[in-house]
């Protein structure tokens, strides 16, 4: 992953056995579980959407992304990212 992170959070390490883990002294005790994880979350291949948004609501947005120095498909791109999970 190229440096910045993925979505500010950092770089996704390499892929290490789980045994190369177990013998390193910072994860002592550490309990170790495998999981699947969709490809397609770590994607970063751009893609065009079309919205339809009302006027109003496309002027506030555009009015925003100026003021943050963003374009309007990257500054709704933050917003996704920045978003608080649903629960």
């Amino acid at each position: 992953m190229a440096a910045g992170g993925f979505d500010g959070h950092g770089d996704i390490p390499a892929p290490t056995s789980i045994a190369a883990h177990r013998t390193n002294p910072e994860f002592d005790g550490w309990i170790w579980a495998v999981t699947e994880v969709d490809p397609a979350i770590l994607d970063d291949k751009a893609e065009r959407v079309n919205i339809t948004l009302p006027r109003r609501v496309r002027a506030r947005l555009d009015a925003r992304a100026r003021a943050a120095g963003e374009t309007r498909s990257g500054y709704i791109a933050k917003l996704a990212i920045e978003a608080r999970p649903q629960r």
